[in-house]
């Protein structure tokens, strides 16, 4: 029986997959879709960092609807504004990754303190969490929102800590995002990469962390043999 843990989770990128945004994207833009997907992507976690250098804070959806722009001005596509509030609704609807439901499932059945832990602000994970299933099991959601800052700044693990009333050595972030696993392991928390791609790329600014698993299920596999 696993010795039950507090698991804080990313979501975009680990729970729920933002690059499937291409499906909606291929109404307004064709075969540039899945670029802009990518690219929308990319400059959101771009501007996040260059917001946090700057110690400047604008919230996620602000993020999102900026990097969004950005994404459409590399492919030089105007939409309009109806257009660009259907795709920014469609944030709130993105797909859980298939693993999900029941890896959560089963950390659940283990006992384990199911969290969120995000850069989206409180109404992003609200509605997601409702509409992608996450919530239950999910207990809790933490967003940077309630400390102005984001990953992988310090004070972001510290807090969702204090939020799960555990020292952060006894809460393990799980995230597929390397960036946030060396921030996570360099507040003081333990760790857990979820190697969606598959091809073993991890940020060189740090080591992989101990355990690495391809998905949700494998997690919760890992955790009840690291309890033996």
């Amino acid at each position: 029986m696993a010795i039950p843990e507090a698991l804080a989770f990313d979501v975009y990128g680990t729970l729920v997959d933002p690059i499937g945004i291409a499906a909606e994207l291929e109404r307004h833009a064709g075969d540039a879709a899945r670029r802009i997907a990518e690219t929308w992507r990319q400059k959101q976690i771009e501007y996040t960092f260059r917001l946090s250098m700057m110690e400047r804070y604008e919230d996620f959806e602000w993020v999102t609807h900026r990097s969004l722009h950005q994404a459409l001005a590399v492919v030089g596509l105007e939409l309009s504004a109806g257009a660009v509030d259907e795709l920014m609704a469609s944030y709130d609807r993105l797909q859980r990754f298939d693993d999900v439901a029941e890896g959560l499932d089963r950390l659940r059945e283990a006992g384990h303190t199911l969290a969120i832990l995000s850069n989206g602000t409180p109404r992003m994970l609200e509605r997601l969490a409702l509409n992608a299933g996450l919530r239950p099991p999910i207990e809790e959601i933490v967003s940077v929102d309630e400390v102005r800052v984001y990953k992988p700044s310090p004070r972001v693990y510290l807090h969702a800590a204090e939020r799960l009333r555990r020292p952060p050595g006894e809460v393990r972030l799980v995230s597929s995002n390397p960036f946030d696993v060396v921030g996570a392991e360099t507040a003081g928390m333990r760790a857990a990469w979820v190697d969606r791609s598959g091809v073993g790329l991890f940020d060189t600014l740090g080591e992989p962390p101990r355990m690495v698993v391809r998905s949700l299920v494998e997690l919760a596999a890992e955790l009840d043999r690291a309890a033996v």
